[in-house]
Protein backbone atom coordinates (compact mmCIF):
# COMPACT_ATOMS: atom_id res chain seq x y z
CA UNK A 1 0.00 0.00 0.00
CA UNK A 2 0.84 3.58 -0.77
CA UNK A 3 1.81 6.18 2.19
CA UNK A 4 0.61 9.18 1.81
CA UNK A 5 3.53 10.97 0.57
CA UNK A 6 3.79 8.71 -2.53
CA UNK A 7 0.13 9.42 -2.85
CA UNK A 8 0.83 13.22 -3.03
CA UNK A 9 3.85 12.52 -5.31
CA UNK A 10 1.57 10.95 -8.00
CA UNK A 11 -1.20 13.43 -7.77
CA UNK A 12 1.49 16.25 -8.07
CA UNK A 13 2.94 14.17 -11.16
CA UNK A 14 -0.54 13.37 -12.23
CA UNK A 15 -1.36 16.93 -12.11
CA UNK A 16 1.66 18.36 -14.31
CA UNK A 17 1.05 15.69 -16.43
CA UNK A 18 -2.28 16.92 -17.04
CA UNK A 19 -1.28 20.36 -17.48
CA UNK A 20 1.46 19.53 -19.98
CA UNK A 21 -1.27 17.67 -22.20
CA UNK A 22 -3.50 20.92 -22.09
CA UNK A 23 -0.38 23.09 -23.20
CA UNK A 24 0.88 20.80 -25.78
CA UNK A 25 -2.39 21.58 -28.47
CA UNK A 26 -0.96 25.23 -27.88
CA UNK A 27 2.24 24.80 -28.23
CA UNK A 28 1.54 23.52 -31.92
CA UNK A 29 -1.23 25.58 -33.28
CA UNK A 30 -0.89 27.43 -36.50
CA UNK A 31 0.26 31.58 -35.85
CA UNK A 32 -2.28 33.73 -37.39
CA UNK A 33 -0.99 35.18 -40.75
CA UNK A 34 0.33 38.77 -40.58
CA UNK A 35 -2.11 41.98 -42.29
CA UNK A 36 -0.93 43.84 -44.24
CA UNK A 37 -2.16 47.08 -46.11
CA UNK A 38 -0.74 47.25 -49.66
CA UNK A 39 -1.25 49.60 -52.71
CA UNK A 40 -0.91 48.74 -55.99
CA UNK A 41 1.77 50.21 -57.96
CA UNK A 42 0.54 53.19 -60.72
CA UNK A 43 2.72 55.35 -62.46
CA UNK A 44 1.34 58.69 -63.08
CA UNK A 45 2.45 61.41 -64.88
CA UNK A 46 3.38 64.17 -62.02
CA UNK A 47 3.69 68.42 -63.01
CA UNK A 48 7.07 69.79 -62.03
CA UNK A 49 7.27 72.92 -60.86
CA UNK A 50 8.86 75.13 -59.61
CA UNK A 51 8.39 78.23 -57.00
CA UNK A 52 11.07 81.56 -56.53
CA UNK A 53 10.43 85.06 -55.06
CA UNK A 54 10.91 88.58 -56.54
CA UNK A 55 9.70 92.07 -56.64
CA UNK A 56 7.64 94.00 -59.05
CA UNK A 57 9.45 96.99 -61.05
CA UNK A 58 8.61 99.20 -63.67
CA UNK A 59 9.52 97.64 -67.53
CA UNK A 60 10.35 101.76 -68.00
CA UNK A 61 12.90 103.24 -65.28
CA UNK A 62 13.87 106.65 -66.67
CA UNK A 63 16.10 108.93 -65.07
CA UNK A 64 15.06 112.59 -64.24
CA UNK A 65 18.63 114.67 -64.60
CA UNK A 66 18.60 118.39 -65.83
CA UNK A 67 20.35 119.67 -69.44
CA UNK A 68 22.39 121.77 -67.82
CA UNK A 69 24.80 121.92 -64.83
CA UNK A 70 24.29 124.06 -61.62
CA UNK A 71 23.52 124.25 -57.95
CA UNK A 72 20.71 122.55 -56.58
CA UNK A 73 18.26 124.83 -54.78
CA UNK A 74 14.56 122.81 -54.42
CA UNK A 75 13.23 119.35 -54.37
CA UNK A 76 9.53 118.95 -54.76
CA UNK A 77 9.30 115.55 -54.65
CA UNK A 78 9.97 112.19 -52.56
CA UNK A 79 10.94 108.70 -52.74
CA UNK A 80 7.41 106.83 -53.35
CA UNK A 81 5.83 109.91 -54.45
CA UNK A 82 3.57 109.80 -57.26
CA UNK A 83 4.08 112.04 -60.39
CA UNK A 84 2.74 112.97 -63.13
CA UNK A 85 3.62 113.95 -67.01
CA UNK A 86 5.11 117.54 -66.51
CA UNK A 87 5.02 117.71 -62.57
CA UNK A 88 7.94 120.27 -61.29
CA UNK A 89 10.40 117.46 -59.63
CA UNK A 90 13.55 119.81 -58.56
CA UNK A 91 14.93 123.28 -59.45
CA UNK A 92 18.44 124.67 -60.05
CA UNK A 93 19.44 128.23 -58.87
CA UNK A 94 18.48 130.51 -62.03
CA UNK A 95 20.71 133.19 -60.66
CA UNK A 96 23.61 132.82 -63.51
CA UNK A 97 20.50 131.66 -65.89
CA UNK A 98 18.56 134.57 -65.76
CA UNK A 99 21.48 136.88 -65.85
CA UNK A 100 22.34 135.46 -69.13
CA UNK A 101 18.81 136.44 -70.10
CA UNK A 102 18.73 139.80 -68.92
CA UNK A 103 22.29 140.49 -70.85
CA UNK A 104 20.54 138.99 -74.00
CA UNK A 105 17.52 141.27 -74.05
CA UNK A 106 19.41 143.96 -73.22
CA UNK A 107 21.52 143.19 -76.51
CA UNK A 108 17.87 142.66 -78.60
CA UNK A 109 16.70 146.17 -77.19
CA UNK A 110 19.88 147.81 -78.68
CA UNK A 111 20.33 146.06 -81.70
CA UNK A 112 16.36 146.56 -82.23
CA UNK A 113 17.18 150.56 -81.67
CA UNK A 114 20.23 150.13 -84.30
CA UNK A 115 17.99 148.15 -86.68
CA UNK A 116 15.21 151.41 -86.31
CA UNK A 117 17.95 154.20 -87.01
CA UNK A 118 19.09 152.19 -90.25
CA UNK A 119 15.99 151.90 -91.42
CA UNK A 120 14.64 155.38 -90.94
CA UNK A 121 18.09 156.22 -92.76
CA UNK A 122 17.70 154.29 -95.34
CA UNK A 123 13.82 155.65 -96.31
CA UNK A 124 15.40 159.04 -96.43
CA UNK A 125 18.24 157.98 -98.64
CA UNK A 126 15.15 156.18 -100.50
CA UNK A 127 13.23 158.67 -100.73
CA UNK A 128 16.09 161.44 -101.96
CA UNK A 129 17.04 159.10 -104.29
CA UNK A 130 13.74 159.05 -106.04
CA UNK A 131 13.93 162.96 -106.06
CA UNK A 132 16.91 162.48 -107.57
CA UNK A 133 18.93 164.85 -104.04
CA UNK A 134 21.07 162.52 -103.49
CA UNK A 135 23.99 159.83 -104.51
CA UNK A 136 23.87 156.20 -105.42
CA UNK A 137 27.16 155.61 -102.73
CA UNK A 138 24.57 157.25 -99.78
CA UNK A 139 21.79 154.88 -100.67
CA UNK A 140 24.11 152.11 -100.66
CA UNK A 141 25.69 152.68 -97.75
CA UNK A 142 22.38 153.06 -96.00
CA UNK A 143 21.12 149.82 -97.49
CA UNK A 144 24.22 147.84 -96.25
CA UNK A 145 23.54 149.48 -92.82
CA UNK A 146 19.98 148.52 -92.39
CA UNK A 147 21.31 145.09 -93.40
CA UNK A 148 23.88 144.61 -91.19
CA UNK A 149 21.39 145.98 -88.39
CA UNK A 150 19.00 143.63 -89.21
CA UNK A 151 21.75 140.57 -89.02
CA UNK A 152 22.68 141.97 -85.94
CA UNK A 153 19.07 141.81 -84.42
CA UNK A 154 18.00 138.54 -85.48
CA UNK A 155 21.49 136.76 -83.77
CA UNK A 156 20.55 139.23 -80.82
CA UNK A 157 17.27 137.36 -80.72
CA UNK A 158 18.39 134.00 -81.03
CA UNK A 159 21.27 135.13 -78.22
CA UNK A 160 17.88 135.44 -76.25
CA UNK A 161 15.62 132.59 -77.00
CA UNK A 162 18.71 130.28 -76.40
CA UNK A 163 19.33 132.20 -73.05
CA UNK A 164 15.71 131.95 -72.66
CA UNK A 165 16.05 128.03 -72.94
CA UNK A 166 18.49 127.39 -71.05
CA UNK A 167 17.21 129.32 -68.08
CA UNK A 168 13.89 126.91 -68.65
CA UNK A 169 16.19 123.94 -68.06
CA UNK A 170 16.60 125.33 -64.47
CA UNK A 171 13.42 123.32 -63.49
CA UNK A 172 13.44 119.61 -63.95
CA UNK A 173 9.99 118.36 -64.90
CA UNK A 174 8.79 114.73 -65.25
CA UNK A 175 8.34 112.99 -68.65
CA UNK A 176 5.58 110.29 -67.97
CA UNK A 177 3.32 109.57 -65.01
CA UNK A 178 4.74 107.51 -62.51
CA UNK A 179 6.58 106.67 -59.17
CA UNK A 180 10.04 108.07 -57.42
CA UNK A 181 12.04 105.02 -56.87
CA UNK A 182 15.57 106.77 -55.78
CA UNK A 183 16.97 110.19 -55.13
CA UNK A 184 20.40 110.63 -56.09
CA UNK A 185 20.87 114.33 -55.39
CA UNK A 186 20.53 116.42 -52.33
CA UNK A 187 19.49 120.11 -52.14
CA UNK A 188 22.58 122.22 -52.41
CA UNK A 189 24.96 119.89 -54.23
CA UNK A 190 26.27 120.99 -57.60
CA UNK A 191 25.14 118.63 -60.57
CA UNK A 192 26.50 118.06 -63.62
CA UNK A 193 24.22 118.31 -66.96
CA UNK A 194 22.99 114.55 -67.30
CA UNK A 195 23.59 113.91 -63.97
CA UNK A 196 20.78 111.95 -62.45
CA UNK A 197 18.73 113.73 -59.68
CA UNK A 198 15.61 111.02 -59.09
CA UNK A 199 14.75 107.52 -60.73
CA UNK A 200 11.34 107.26 -61.89
CA UNK A 201 9.14 104.26 -62.36
CA UNK A 202 6.94 105.05 -65.19
CA UNK A 203 3.49 103.75 -65.44
CA UNK A 204 2.95 100.66 -67.78
CA UNK A 205 4.46 97.70 -67.74
CA UNK A 206 5.79 95.97 -65.28
CA UNK A 207 7.76 93.48 -64.62
CA UNK A 208 8.77 90.72 -61.18
CA UNK A 209 12.71 90.55 -61.29
CA UNK A 210 13.67 87.04 -60.18
CA UNK A 211 17.08 85.14 -60.04
CA UNK A 212 17.39 81.46 -61.11
CA UNK A 213 20.09 79.15 -60.59
CA UNK A 214 22.15 78.06 -63.18
CA UNK A 215 21.15 74.60 -63.10
CA UNK A 216 17.55 74.86 -62.93
CA UNK A 217 17.79 77.40 -65.58
CA UNK A 218 17.28 74.96 -68.67
CA UNK A 219 13.58 74.53 -67.81
CA UNK A 220 12.60 78.04 -68.50
CA UNK A 221 11.37 79.44 -71.96
CA UNK A 222 11.09 83.17 -73.25
CA UNK A 223 7.37 83.70 -73.41
CA UNK A 224 6.10 80.65 -71.31
CA UNK A 225 3.51 81.72 -68.87
CA UNK A 226 3.88 81.40 -65.23
CA UNK A 227 1.64 82.15 -62.49
CA UNK A 228 2.36 84.77 -60.11
CA UNK A 229 0.69 86.10 -56.68
CA UNK A 230 1.73 88.39 -53.92
CA UNK A 231 3.31 86.96 -51.11
CA UNK A 232 1.26 88.22 -48.87
CA UNK A 233 -2.20 87.12 -50.59
CA UNK A 234 -1.23 83.94 -52.52
CA UNK A 235 -4.42 83.55 -53.56
CA UNK A 236 -4.53 86.19 -55.93
CA UNK A 237 -3.12 84.41 -58.74
CA UNK A 238 -2.58 86.38 -62.27
CA UNK A 239 -0.80 85.38 -65.38
CA UNK A 240 2.94 86.24 -66.28
CA UNK A 241 5.41 85.62 -69.19
CA UNK A 242 9.16 85.20 -69.19
CA UNK A 243 10.28 88.35 -70.93
CA UNK A 244 13.85 88.59 -70.76
CA UNK A 245 16.70 85.73 -69.54
CA UNK A 246 19.90 87.20 -69.14
CA UNK A 247 22.94 85.38 -71.32
CA UNK A 248 25.19 85.23 -68.06
CA UNK A 249 25.71 84.95 -64.51
CA UNK A 250 25.20 87.87 -62.22
CA UNK A 251 27.17 88.62 -58.77
CA UNK A 252 25.12 86.09 -56.58
CA UNK A 253 25.84 83.64 -59.54
CA UNK A 254 22.63 83.12 -60.10
CA UNK A 255 20.79 83.82 -63.77
CA UNK A 256 18.45 86.90 -63.46
CA UNK A 257 15.25 86.68 -65.12
CA UNK A 258 12.66 89.53 -65.86
CA UNK A 259 8.64 88.40 -65.82
CA UNK A 260 5.61 90.16 -67.30
CA UNK A 261 3.86 90.49 -64.95
CA UNK A 262 -0.12 92.19 -64.66
CA UNK A 263 -0.02 96.45 -64.43
CA UNK A 264 -2.19 96.37 -61.38
CA UNK A 265 0.66 94.28 -59.27
CA UNK A 266 1.84 97.91 -57.16
CA UNK A 267 5.62 98.86 -57.62
CA UNK A 268 8.24 96.69 -55.41
CA UNK A 269 5.53 93.77 -53.99
CA UNK A 270 7.11 90.65 -53.32
CA UNK A 271 5.60 87.95 -55.56
CA UNK A 272 6.20 84.64 -56.01
CA UNK A 273 6.32 83.33 -59.39
CA UNK A 274 5.61 79.56 -60.01
CA UNK A 275 6.68 78.05 -63.35
CA UNK A 276 5.74 74.89 -64.82
CA UNK A 277 8.93 73.15 -65.91
CA UNK A 278 8.04 69.20 -66.88
CA UNK A 279 5.91 66.32 -66.53
CA UNK A 280 7.80 63.23 -65.27
CA UNK A 281 6.15 59.41 -64.80
CA UNK A 282 6.88 58.39 -61.21
CA UNK A 283 5.50 56.21 -58.55
CA UNK A 284 4.64 57.97 -55.42
CA UNK A 285 4.85 56.51 -51.96
CA UNK A 286 4.49 57.15 -48.48
CA UNK A 287 7.32 57.39 -46.41
CA UNK A 288 6.19 54.41 -44.19
CA UNK A 289 6.52 52.09 -47.45
CA UNK A 290 10.26 52.65 -47.45
CA UNK A 291 12.87 50.25 -45.81
CA UNK A 292 16.55 49.68 -45.57
CA UNK A 293 18.35 46.49 -47.13
CA UNK A 294 21.81 45.49 -47.05
CA UNK A 295 22.25 49.97 -46.95
CA UNK A 296 20.07 50.39 -49.42
CA UNK A 297 16.55 52.03 -49.97
CA UNK A 298 14.06 49.12 -50.49
CA UNK A 299 10.13 48.45 -50.66
CA UNK A 300 8.25 45.30 -49.29
CA UNK A 301 6.43 43.59 -52.35
CA UNK A 302 3.84 41.08 -52.39
CA UNK A 303 3.73 38.25 -55.23
CA UNK A 304 0.43 36.46 -56.43
CA UNK A 305 0.43 33.39 -53.77
CA UNK A 306 0.77 36.33 -50.86
CA UNK A 307 4.64 35.88 -50.11
CA UNK A 308 6.66 38.80 -48.89
CA UNK A 309 10.15 39.59 -50.45
CA UNK A 310 12.40 42.62 -50.75
CA UNK A 311 13.30 44.83 -53.62
CA UNK A 312 15.52 47.60 -54.09
CA UNK A 313 14.24 51.52 -55.34
CA UNK A 314 15.88 54.52 -56.66
CA UNK A 315 14.18 57.56 -54.83
CA UNK A 316 14.14 60.31 -56.73
CA UNK A 317 13.57 62.90 -54.18
CA UNK A 318 11.71 63.33 -51.32
CA UNK A 319 8.39 65.72 -50.60
CA UNK A 320 6.25 66.05 -47.85
CA UNK A 321 5.15 62.87 -46.38
CA UNK A 322 6.01 60.69 -49.61
CA UNK A 323 8.87 59.28 -51.73
CA UNK A 324 8.89 60.06 -55.41
CA UNK A 325 10.84 56.84 -57.10
CA UNK A 326 13.01 57.12 -59.89
CA UNK A 327 13.32 53.25 -60.85
CA UNK A 328 12.47 49.85 -59.18
CA UNK A 329 8.83 49.07 -59.81
CA UNK A 330 6.07 48.07 -62.23
CA UNK A 331 2.59 48.75 -62.79
CA UNK A 332 0.27 46.59 -60.69
CA UNK A 333 2.99 45.26 -58.49
CA UNK A 334 1.73 45.04 -54.70
CA UNK A 335 3.99 46.94 -52.06
CA UNK A 336 3.60 46.55 -48.35
CA UNK A 337 3.00 50.48 -47.10
CA UNK A 338 1.72 49.61 -43.34
CA UNK A 339 2.78 46.31 -41.35
CA UNK A 340 6.18 46.15 -43.07
CA UNK A 341 8.46 46.00 -39.93
CA UNK A 342 7.30 42.34 -39.03
CA UNK A 343 7.91 40.99 -42.20
CA UNK A 344 10.56 38.45 -43.36
CA UNK A 345 11.51 37.31 -46.98
CA UNK A 346 8.80 34.41 -47.66
CA UNK A 347 6.39 34.85 -45.27
CA UNK A 348 2.83 34.59 -46.29
CA UNK A 349 0.52 37.37 -45.37
CA UNK A 350 -3.16 38.84 -46.00
CA UNK A 351 -3.60 42.22 -47.30
CA UNK A 352 -5.73 45.12 -47.34
CA UNK A 353 -5.70 47.66 -50.34
CA UNK A 354 -5.60 51.26 -49.54
CA UNK A 355 -5.07 54.10 -52.10
CA UNK A 356 -1.78 55.21 -53.66
CA UNK A 357 -0.85 58.92 -52.83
Amino acid sequence: MLNTPSLLKLAALASIAGLAACDAPANTATKPTPLVEVVTVTHQLRTLSQTLTGSVEAKAQASAAFLISGRLSTLTVDVGQRVQAGQVLARMSPAEYQADVDAAQAGVTAAQSRLAQTKTALDRQTSLWDQGLTTRSALDGAKTAWETASGTAESAQAQLELAQEALSYTTLKARADGVVIRKLANVDEVVQAGAPVFLIAEDGPRNARINVQEAAISGWDMNQQVSVSPISNPAAITTGRIAEIAPALDATGTVPVKVEVDPSLPLGVPVSVRLQVRQDDHVTLPMQALTLADGQVAVWLVSADNTVSLRAVAVERYESGVAILADGLEDNEKVVVSGGQFLSPGLVVDTREVAQP
